[in-house]
């Protein structure tokens, strides 16, 4: 009995898994509170526009290319920022931004924004959570703020880098005591 009902939750997580996967407009939803997101206009990764929205947010699907769920909600700012990220130029946008990540994130260098393979402890970002993340047009305000994202509470991520960003955590980082631990 025990074994079929891991199988039978093995089968149904497959299954939700593949459905959101398929469903880009119910994974880009999926990134921030439904008052947001409900009313957002829906892009792919190709920023190509897959629902019209009537708010100032976008949200863009989990991505397929990469490992953990990391579907995104974002102001205008972040619009830009992900548009120069993804064509690897330096963002000009100069407001304040806002994103959220409610599904968590991919693991990701905490230094290197185009790093893909796993780095150190100290540095390579996991068991990230719900979070948002912040945009200030002004990186020198960001100097004061820790660099650590282990330490339990907002850092900034990308330092020194055209993207440095604010990342805010909801809840505790699941493993980051014992990750510390290791360093």
């Amino acid at each position: 009995m025990r074994q079929a009902i891991q199988v039978l939750l093995v089968v149904l997580s497959s299954a939700f898994g593949t459905a959101h996967a398929q469903d880009p407009i119910q994974s880009a939803e999926s990134a921030a509170p439904s008052s947001i997101s409900s009313q957002a206009t829906i892009m792919d990764w190709n920023f190509k526009e897959l629902r019209k929205g009537t708010n100032r947010w976008t949200c863009l699907p989990d991505r397929a290319d990469t490992p953990g769920t990391d579907p995104w909600c974002v102001t205008a700012a972040w619009m830009n920022f992900l548009k120069a990220y993804v064509n690897k130029t330096k963002p000009t946008y100069t407001d304040i931004g806002f994103a959220f990540m409610l599904m968590g994130d991919t693991p990701v260098s905490n230094k290197d924004p185009y790093e893909t393979q796993e780095t150190t402890s100290d540095d390579w970002v996991t068991h990230l959570g719900p979070h948002m993340m912040m945009l200030i047009p002004d990186l020198n305000f960001l100097k004061s703020i820790s660099t650590d994202h282990l330490n339990g509470g907002p850092w900034v991520m990308w330092p020194d880098t055209p993207y440095a960003h604010i990342m805010i955590p909801f809840e505790s980082r699941g493993e980051f005591e014992q990750l510390r631990a290791g360093r």
